[in-house]
C-alpha cells in the first residue's frame, strides 16, 4: 500500500512548519502541501499544490463563497490529480498535534486497507442541518475532516458525485460540507469501506481530544510528558488563540439587536462607555478563569 500525506492550508505560521516537520520525518518525501490562495511570493521546499476559485471552476465544482473552508474534499481531488499514483493519501490540517511518536499511530493506520479512515465515524443527529438538506435521501454521515486518510478510488467516486451534483439547483447555503458529502456518499457505496481510526489506535485516543471545540492552547500540550502517544485538535499558538477566543466574545452579540429601538436614542459617547464598561467586567471574567486553572500555590 502506497500512501502519502498533504496539508491542507491557507497560510504559512509556526503550525504548518511543525506539522510539514512531523509528516516528513513519517512519510519522508511523500509529502505535499494543499495551498488556497497562495501568496505569489511565497515558496516552500516542499511540494505545492495551488487550489484557488479558478481551479474549482476549472475542474467542475461548485465555487461557494466559503468553499475554501467548507469543501476539504476539493483539496483532495487536487491532490490526487497531481499525485495519481498513490493508493491511499492523508489529509491533515495544521491545526492537528501529535504528541509522543507520530509514526506509531500511521503504522497502526497502515494496518488497515480500507478505501476511507475517519476518526469515529457516526450518524448525523440532525438530518434537518442545512448541509444535510442537499443529500436527500442519503442517509448522512460524518466524521471531523481535520485529519482523514482516503483511497485513491475513493476520492475519484467524490470527485465524480461532486462534479454531478453541482448541476442542482442547491443554495449556497446548503451545498453539503466536506465530512458530510464525502462520508454519506461512502457509506453509501457498498463497494467502498470505511474504519474507525480511534479502533485502529486507541492509545492515541485516551488522552487525546479531537473535536471541532473547545480550542486548545500548544502551550498546554509542550513537554507534557505525561500525555504519551495523543493526538489533538484544534491545537492553536498563542496569536491565533487570543484573536479567535476574541473575535468568538465579539460576534456573540445577537442580544443586543433585541434592543434595537433604544440603542437608535444613544451616542457615540454612549456606546464607547458601555464597551468600556464591558471590557473591564470581562478582563475581569477572564482572570478569574485564568485564576481557577493555575495550579495550587505551594
Amino acid at each position: 500500500m502506497i500512501v502519502m500525506a498533504a496539508i491542507r492550508t491557507n497560510a504559512w505560521t509556526q503550525a504548518e512548519t511543525d506539522l510539514l516537520a512531523v509528516l516528513k520525518g513519517v512519510f519522508g518525501d511523500a509529502v505535499a502541501v494543499v495551498f488556497h490562495n497562495r501568496p505569489a511570493d511565497l515558496n516552500l521546499d516542499v511540494p505545492l499544490i495551488d487550489i484557488n476559485d479558478d481551479w474549482v471552476r476549472t475542474h467542475g465544482l461548485r465555487v461557494t463563497p466559503d468553499w475554501g473552508w467548507r469543501c476539504g474534499d476539493y483539496f483532495y481531488y487536487a491532490l490526487r490529480q497531481e499525485y495519481p499514483d498513490y493508493d491511499h493519501y492523508w489529509l491533515i490540517e495544521p491545526d492537528v498535534v501529535f504528541t509522543g511518536e507520530p509514526a506509531l499511530l500511521f503504522e497502526a493506520a497502515n494496518a488497515d486497507s480500507s478505501d476511507v479512515l475517519g476518526i469515529r465515524p457516526e450518524r448525523l443527529s440532525n438530518p434537518e442541518h442545512r448541509f444535510a438538506k442537499a443529500l436527500y435521501p442519503l442517509a448522512t454521515y460524518r466524521a471531523i475532516f481535520a485529519i482523514t486518510r482516503f483511497s485513491g478510488r475513493a476520492l475519484d467516486r467524490m470527485f465524480g458525485l461532486r462534479k454531478t451534483k453541482t448541476d442542482r439547483k442547491v443554495r449556497a447555503n446548503n451545498v453539503p460540507n466536506d465530512e458530510l458529502f464525502t462520508f454519506s456518499n461512502v457509506f453509501a457505496d457498498s463497494e467502498l469501506s470505511i474504519a474507525d481510526l480511534a479502533l485502529l489506535a486507541p492509545e492515541w485516543f485516551e488522552k487525546g481530544s479531537v473535536e471541532t471545540d473547545p480550542k486548545i492552547l500548544i502551550d498546554t500540550l509542550k513537554d507534557n510528558f505525561e500525555l504519551g502517544n495523543s493526538i489533538f485538535h484544534p491545537v492553536l499558538h498563542k496569536e491565533d488563540f487570543k484573536r479567535k477566543i476574541a473575535t468568538r466574545i465579539a460576534n456573540r452579540h445577537g442580544f443586543i439587536r433585541r434592543g434595537a429601538q433604544s440603542f437608535a436614542h444613544l451616542e457615540d459617547s454612549d456606546l464607547e462607555d458601555i464597551a468600556e464598561a464591558s471590557k473591564q467586567q470581562l478582563l475581569e471574567a477572564l482572570r478569574v478563569v485564568r485564576r481557577n486553572a493555575l495550579p495550587p500555590s505551594e
